[in-house]
């Protein structure tokens, strides 16, 4: 966190010398968003099993808030807080019994992203994601013939890590680019690339199916983002040449 906050200062002070020199004005924003679409944990292992299906449309969701400074040549930075709810819905059918699992996650997310807007409001974005992991949850029933066993749901956060880091790039546009509010309506997918397990303690709730001991989940997502921005100040220089920030009113 703190090498993320010494980077993202360092970028705000250069850009903003460069604004005291004569660059475009620099624009200061607040925004409040939210996103639906899907999530998939990934697990090459179990994906390997035959009889083992995922369940590429299980829903996520998100909403929070960001705090961003376009500079100059419409490039800026942000930070978000999102809090995030993640799924991953599973089955694997042995040919005597039949498992349907579901994990759920919920999340804190905090995004630090660049983001280029170009003509008629189009933009795109890049960055990292930082996943604080609050809960997960299994639930599962299974059936063998045509007995049902009553649904399960135990908590399994201790079985993954309390944090990990995913790659996020995101497009769309502005349908409404006014001079102070903005609306956006966008795309974004985010991967994390490695293992986010603490321990291997049978996740899905069939480890004695899964011929190696190694078993590794790679969260997905991708959603449809909605933000409403509002410009409520910027940067301007004082009588004395420096730098200030100027509230609107």
């Amino acid at each position: 966190m703190k090498k993320l906050l010494t980077i993202i200062s360092l970028i705000v002070m250069s850009l903003g010398g460069y604004a005291q020199r004569g660059g475009a004005p620099n624009w200061i924003s607040i925004a409040a968003k939210g996103g639906y679409g899907n999530s998939i944990f990934f697990s090459k292992q179990a994906s390997d099993l035959e009889g083992y299906d995922k369940d590429v449309m299980a829903p996520s969701y998100c909403f929070g808030g960001r705090l961003g400074v376009v500079f100059i040549d419409k490039v800026g930075v942000s930070l978000e807080y999102l809090g995030s709810n993640y799924e991953s819905k599973y089955s694997y059918n042995t040919g005597i019994v039949d498992l349907e699992g579901n994990m759920k996650m919920k999340a804190g997310d905090l995004l630090a992203l660049f983001r280029y807007t170009g003509e008629y409001g189009f933009y795109c974005e890049l960055g990292p994601k930082f996943t604080s992991v609050k809960e997960v949850t299994r639930e599962f029933e299974t059936q063998v013939g045509k007995a049902s066993a009553p649904g399960i749901e135990e908590p399994v956060t201790d079985l993954f890590k309390g944090k990990f880091t995913s790659v996020v790039f995101g497009f769309g546009f502005m349908p409404y680019n006014g001079d102070r509010v903005q609306i956006s309506l966008g795309l974004r997918a985010a991967y994390c690339n490695k293992n986010v397990l603490e321990t291997q303690d049978n996740i899905f709730g069939f480890k004695e199916m899964i011929p190696t001991q190694t078993v590794e989940i790679k969260p997905f997502s991708a959603q449809v983002m909605l933000e409403v921005n509002y410009h409520f100040a910027r940067f301007g220089t004082a009588t004395c040449g420096k730098q200030k920030i100027i509230f609107f009113k």
